[in-house]
């Protein structure tokens, strides 16, 4: 943690044995402590924060550098009293503003202490990082090594190979690759696309590599096939239509 949090973190820490209870009454002041405490915990669990122009708000950063905005409130647990309060925390993306966590703590008093903030905002992070993780959001390259594990679901699109094929390349796809889970028949089917869905642990880009190598032991060189992939998504093209698997000629 740097110096500049460490000195703010002390001056909160004086602000409430030694300024007047009025001052920590103050919803505005109750706030920007929160959001010191909240940048020092995303800080400590390794993600990286950006501070706005006003300093009054931050906002955190992805493994790729994609930048998300962090919104703190605190609501009051009955509309007609002004002691008992809960702490919110809600992380959009700027791009699309779309709401990707939201994460509540246990009430609080308003008078509370440095400590029981300090363990407040601790919970709200780790509620908030874990949901941004499980909306597949990485932080590190760790995260990223967990992701890979993860069952995922790619859609395989094998174009302009006879049924003799797309049966053996989507039998080896099933029997030999590591990761495999299971596969369902997917979209409007015809002689000249076969079209899957596979679930796997293994990543598509690993999944390429092993039809290539497939491929590659069928007989078929470079320029008889290529391999396209966009987002969740493999299409097998044959290119040379002169071409068969060995067994399918």
């Amino acid at each position: 943690m740097s110096k500049y949090y460490k000195y703010k973190i002390l001056i909160i820490f004086f602000s409430y044995f030694f300024i007047s209870p009025s001052y920590s009454e103050n919803n505005n002041q109750i706030k920007n402590n929160f959001l010191i405490l909240l940048e020092k915990e995303f800080l400590n669990k390794k993600v990286k924060t950006k501070s706005n122009l006003d300093k009054k708000n931050f906002s955190i950063l992805d493994l790729k550098k994609n930048e998300y905005r962090v919104s703190f409130n605190i609501l009051k647990k009955n509309i007609n009293q002004n002691w008992l309060l809960i702490p919110t925390l809600k992380i959009t993306n700027i791009s699309d503003d779309i709401s990707l966590s939201y994460a509540r703590s246990l009430t609080f008093e308003r008078d509370a202490n440095l400590l029981e903030i300090e363990a407040i905002a601790t919970m709200l992070v780790e509620t908030t990082i874990q949901q941004l993780k499980k909306n597949g959001i990485q932080f590190s390259v760790g995260d990223q090594q967990i992701k890979d594990k993860i069952e995922k679901k790619l859609n395989v699109s094998l174009n302009y190979f006879n049924s003799c094929e797309n049966n053996l390349i989507i039998e080896v796809m099933e029997k030999e690759f590591p990761g495999f889970i299971h596969l369902e028949t997917y979209g409007l089917n015809s002689s000249s696309k076969t079209q899957i869905s596979y679930f796997t642990t293994s990543t598509k880009y690993k999944i390429k590599k092993w039809i290539e190598l497939t491929m590659s032991e069928f007989g078929f060189d470079a320029k008889d096939f290529f391999i396209k992939i966009y987002k969740a998504k493999i299409d097998i093209n044959k290119t040379n239509r002169s071409k068969y698997i060995y067994v399918c000629e």
